[in-house]
């Protein structure tokens, strides 16, 4: 057989993982070539550390161009159309073949709409961490509005970690009895998508620490000129200090290619992760795939490294003559920092039947110092 040609979009977690596993799987006569729209590489699952600067920018990222030492061909270029009747993806004046694709490109930020979104602070990228890492050392009384824009929204633990992680560190520096912190979103309840029992519990957990929890509240419009939120139903919160998360779709190049559903995301096959499109794959957020309690599969890390694995993995067997079939388990773990040197620890089978099957480890040392070790293992593994 000769020489084939595989393209990995997006140099995040997803096509990391993808790219890497391909390489160890496949002959060198197979190109392995990873692009993104820039050379780094960085861990989402730390930004709120990196917020609340118990982090350094440099021990959470990575030169995607190091991957080469592996065998790994990276370019750096923004991918400007995904041409899937010639089994092409351009990059601006360049083109490049492909004999399999694999698509991670994540999610795109904007605001949706809603005016005024866009001047929030967020530690859902990792300039917004640094810029917040400079902005609460200055804060030292009023409200602090953590609002989600939009549903569906990758990391879904991550407001109810940042309010946790903010309440320990303005306890620390014993100022919380001068700052109120809420968590509004247009979401019926907290990880809505884990079942009333363990939502109920994330409830409880911030009411136990003072955060107070609004939802059902969809924002329309952001007045920062008199720091107010307006919302569709025609409430206000005023806040002094607001952080949100950004409104999330599939990347544009990816919507305008026609490989996204009406609800703006790939559907792919909940075993395989194929497209409907011949030896195009999709993993990671930019994807969808239905629970049996009727939400979509969360956008977390745990959940996009499987499903990078799976694709490498079928794609690998097809090059290799083999006939076996590897398949998406569902399975994945989600961590929810605490403050304190403790975490709390979702894990189980997301896409079980007749309802995902998950379990919550209560907050304890053990979780937190899991998710420390996650942290060094994935950089250590992956580059």
């Amino acid at each position: 057989m000769a020489g084939k040609q595989i393209l990995v979009l997006g140099g995040g977690m997803g096509g990391v993982v993808a790219a890497n596993r391909l390489r160890r799987l496949l002959n060198r006569e197979h190109r392995v070539i990873l692009i993104d729209r820039t050379v780094w590489h960085s861990l989402p699952f730390t930004y709120p550390w990196l917020m609340l600067n118990w982090r350094k920018t440099s021990r959470v990222t990575r030169d995607l161009r190091s991957l080469s030492r592996k065998g790994i061909e990276f370019k750096v270029a923004e991918i400007t159309r995904l041409d899937f009747a010639n089994k092409r993806v351009e990059l601006g004046e360049e083109r490049l073949d492909y004999d399999y694709l694999v698509v991670a490109l994540g999610v795109e930020y904007g605001t949706g709409g809603i005016e005024g979104l866009g001047s929030a602070w967020t530690y859902y990228t990792l300039e917004g961490a640094e810029g917040l890492q400079e902005e609460l050392p200055r804060f030292r009384e009023g409200r602090i509005a953590i609002a989600v824009g939009g549903t569906p929204y990758r990391a879904p633990g991550a407001p109810y970690e940042g309010a946790l992680l903010l309440d320990y560190y303005f306890a620390r520096q014993k100022l919380r009895q001068k700052i109120e912190i809420r968590v509004i979103t247009p979401e019926e309840q907290p990880l809505a998508f884990a079942g009333p029992v363990i939502s109920e519990k994330i409830v409880g957990l911030l009411a136990n620490r003072d955060i107070i929890l609004s939802s059902r509240m969809q924002i329309k419009s952001v007045d920062q000129g008199h720091k107010r939120l307006n919302f569709n139903d025609g409430s206000e919160v005023a806040f002094d200090l607001l952080i949100a998360t950004p409104v999330q779709a599939a990347p544009r190049v990816v919507r305008e290619s026609g490989l996204t559903d009406r609800g703006q995301w790939v559907p792919v096959d909940s075993e395989t992760l194929e497209t409907e499109v011949e030896d195009v794959y999709a993993v990671g957020d930019v994807c969808s795939l239905p629970m049996a309690n009727g939400h979509p599969l969360p956008k977390i890390g745990s959940l996009a490294h499987s499903q990078a694995e799976v694709a490498a993995r079928n794609i690998a067997a097809a090059l290799n003559g083999d006939h076996r079939q590897w398949a998406f388990s569902g399975h994945g773990t989600l961590f929810l920092e605490n403050g304190y040197n403790k975490a709390a620890y979702i894990s189980g089978d997301f896409l079980a039947e007749p309802a995902p099957l998950l379990t919550l480890r209560p907050p304890g040392v053990i979780w937190h110092l899991a998710k420390l070790g996650l942290e060094k293992q994935w950089l250590w593994r992956w580059f």
